[in-house]
């Protein structure tokens, strides 16, 4: 009973902030009021409870033990037990309070976090994927254009090339493609130098892509020699767009740049082609056609190159189209 008693008493002077500074708790207003203020403080009670303890343990005869424990009987049935149920309700309360307390700091700080994280990835994490993005796509360009023109290169324009060729057969829609040379561009480069050849090179690959339709591929794949596919375009059409190029060419004007022309050769689909290679091979034919013939023309090959040696010697010296 006497460790009890010292249990309870050292217990008692930490609730009321009276024990050792490192363990006691700081009270707050109400709870300094329930145990040190009114007229009967639970502090007192509790003490006065002790002291009873004490005299009932130190008692050395009946009648005073029985007097200690009557004192004892009446202190914590009438005083006592009444003081500490307030006090247990009101550190209930006063736990309820800190939980609450406790929960909205951790909504704020939820939200702190959340703003944080909207922030970073606005002016983080955004303008990162922003310039990964960028580079990725200058990568891609890398890939797939030819640094001096900006023309597709010859690896992507195959790609293209060979899915359309596939689409073509799977639909029985025509393909058609032509390969153009720029005539005589070693002359140019011998008179001009490398440089004025460059710019003609991107001349021809600016009016290029402003002829073409969108879905239209046009490729640089030798040093003045471009290839172009023309999907879901038959040979009428196809001629059509490669005159408008060799038109555009001998028309261009430009004060910086010689005149320069090119010689355009066209081939169609056909069902005897195995692969978009046949149809590319064709239209080189068809090239070395209108180049033999003179030059600034067009010629096309509507067969396979071994069958079809002769070509009509029907030239017209207005549009340069030999067929």
């Amino acid at each position: 009973m006497q460790d009890a008693v010292t249990q309870m008493e050292r217990s008692q002077d930490i609730l009321s902030g009276k024990g050792d500074p490192a363990v006691a708790r700081q009270l707050t207003a109400a709870e300094h009021e329930l145990y040190f203020v009114g007229s009967s403080p639970l502090d007192a009670e509790v003490r006065s409870f002790l002291d009873d303890a004490r005299r009932f343990i130190g008692a050395t005869n009946m009648n005073a033990g029985n007097e200690a424990y009557r004192a004892l009987q009446h202190h914590s049935r009438d005083l006592l037990l009444p003081a500490l149920d307030r006090a247990a309700a009101l550190f209930a309360e006063q736990a309820d309070i800190r939980i609450e307390q406790a929960r909205k700091a951790q909504q704020f700080l939820l939200i702190a976090l959340l703003i944080a994280l909207a922030l970073e990835a606005m002016l983080i994490f955004r303008p990162m994927v922003t310039k990964i993005r960028r580079y990725n796509a200058h990568l891609y360009e890398m890939a797939t254009r030819d640094p001096l023109t900006g023309l597709a290169n010859q690896r992507h324009f195959n790609e293209y090339a060979n899915r359309e060729f596939r689409l073509a057969r799977r639909t029985a829609k025509p393909l058609s493609m032509a390969v153009c040379d720029i005539d005589q561009f070693q002359q140019i480069n011998d008179k001009h130098g490398r440089a004025v050849g460059d710019a003609v090179l991107r001349r021809f690959g600016e009016l290029a892509a402003r002829i073409l339709r969108d879905t239209d591929i046009i490729s640089r794949v030798g040093g003045e020699e471009f290839a172009l596919a023309l999907p879901v375009m038959n040979l009428h059409g196809a001629m059509i767009i490669a005159e408008k190029l060799r038109r555009g060419m001998a028309e261009n004007k430009s004060d910086n740049l010689p005149p320069f022309t090119i010689s355009v050769g066209v081939a169609v689909s056909e069902h005897g082609d195995k692969k978009m290679e046949d149809l590319l091979q064709r239209a080189g034919s068809a090239l070395q056609v209108a180049k033999a013939e003179g030059r600034n023309r067009i010629s096309c090959l509507s067969g396979p190159p071994e069958k079809k040696q002769s070509h009509s010697d029907a030239v017209s010296q207005d549009t340069g189209i030999t067929s």
